[in-house]
C-alpha cells in the first residue's frame, strides 16, 4: 500500500510541475528527486507520462526555442547552451532547430529594429556596429545578424 500511495504522490507532483509549463525528462527527473521520491517510481512514473504523451523532450525543445527567440529574443546559440543543460542532446536540438531557422533571423531583425532608435545619433556604421554587438551577445548566428542588418538597412 505504501508503495501505491508513493506512486500516486509522485503521479500528482509531476502533472502539478507540467501544469505550469513543459519541462524536460531531466528537469523533472531533478524536481521530483528534490522532493524527495524513490528514484524507481520516479523512473516509472516518467516512463508511464512519456507513454501518455505528456513528457516529450522534443516537443519541450520546440516550445522553449519558439519562447526563447520571439519572447526573450535570444539566438542559436544561448538558446541550444540552456537546452543543453536541461538535458536536450545535441543531435535532437539540430533536428528541432531546423524548423526553426527562419525565425531566428525575423527574430534579430525584431530586437534590431527596436535597439536601432536608442542610436538615432550614431552614423551609420557605428550604429550598425553597435547592434551587432548586441545581437552578437544575444546569441544569434553570424548569419542571422548579417540578414538581419541587411534588411534593416
Amino acid at each position: 500500500m505504501k508503495l501505491e500511495e508513493e506512486r500516486d504522490r509522485v503521479r500528482a507532483a509531476a502533472l502539478r510541475l507540467l501544469s505550469y509549463r513543459d519541462r524536460s525528462i531531466l528537469e523533472l527527473k531533478s524536481r521530483l528527486r528534490r522532493k524527495g521520491f524513490h528514484p524507481d517510481v520516479i523512473s516509472d512514473e516518467i516512463e508511464r507520462l512519456k507513454g501518455e504523451k505528456l513528457l516529450d523532450d522534443e516537443r519541450f525543445a520546440g516550445v522553449w526555442i519558439r519562447h526563447k527567440l520571439f519572447i526573450s529574443h535570444k539566438g542559436k546559440r544561448l538558446i541550444r547552451a540552456e537546452l543543453a543543460a536541461k538535458g536536450i542532446p545535441g543531435d535532437m536540438f539540430t533536428r528541432v532547430w531546423e524548423e526553426h531557422v527562419d525565425h531566428e533571423i525575423r527574430s534579430a531583425r525584431e530586437y534590431a529594429l527596436k535597439k536601432l532608435a536608442s542610436y538615432d545619433l550614431l552614423d551609420s556604421f557605428e550604429r550598425r556596429g553597435r547592434i551587432h554587438q548586441i545581437l552578437f551577445r544575444r546569441g544569434y548566428s553570424q548569419t542571422a545578424i548579417d540578414k538581419a542588418l541587411e534588411e534593416i538597412e
